[in-house]
């Protein structure tokens, strides 16, 4: 094999393998789609609760070359109960999603993804509360989610710290929510499994 034949290949195989660069290439052909089971928790600190996740369902397109990725979380409603001070034991289901993820598996998994976050179901001391059927944050929550250990194929654990803002729509017990829900300083565990 020629020289310049030999290193047209090699670099041809770097750019797919996506080794021995610092930076982003050009996009060879279109996504590539991946599938991944997701579980996982948060936890809101405003009330201290802890939510578990999943199993749910990550849809990831990447772009071989550049390595940049966009997708979507797919997670179902989960429960949560709370005793709040003045009111009693206050139940609901919280659900987040689907959110909309983009960024880069380029050495790790790094990008951000925005979800709405609705509430249903509420009850309080075991009597339902009309919340109606658009009780939601007023802008959806951005988490910026990281890891080292991602694979593509195998998948990894992500990790975030985000903020929760004002709702809106929830009728009557629009106050009571804002009150206990909205803050900063929760944080997000998702394992994604290939």
């Amino acid at each position: 094999m020629k020289r310049a034949t030999r290193v047209t290949v090699l670099a041809a195989a770097a750019v797919v393998g996506g080794a021995g660069f610092a930076g982003p290439a050009d996009a060879a052909g279109p996504p590539v789609y991946s599938k991944y089971t997701v579980t996982g928790t948060t936890h809101i600190a405003k009330p201290d609760a802890d939510l578990g996740l999943g199993p749910g369902q990550f849809d990831m397109y990447t772009l071989i070359g550049p390595y940049t990725y966009s997708g979507t979380f797919t997670l179902p409603p989960a429960e949560v109960t709370r005793s709040v001070p003045g009111v009693g034991k206050v139940s609901g289901t919280v659900t987040f999603g689907p959110g909309h993820a983009e960024g880069s598996v380029f050495g790790g998994f790094s990008g951000s993804a925005t979800w709405p976050v609705t509430i249903s179901g509420v009850r309080v001391n075991g009597v339902p509360f009309d919340v109606g059927a658009g009780c939601r944050t007023a802008e959806p929550v951005t988490t910026e989610l990281a890891s080292d250990d991602f694979a593509t194929g195998t998948g990894g654990h992500l990790e975030s710290t985000y903020a929760i803002g004002a709702f809106e729509n929830c009728g009557a017990a629009t106050p009571l929510i804002n009150g206990f829900v909205p803050g900063e300083g929760n944080t997000l565990a998702l394992d994604l499994a290939g």
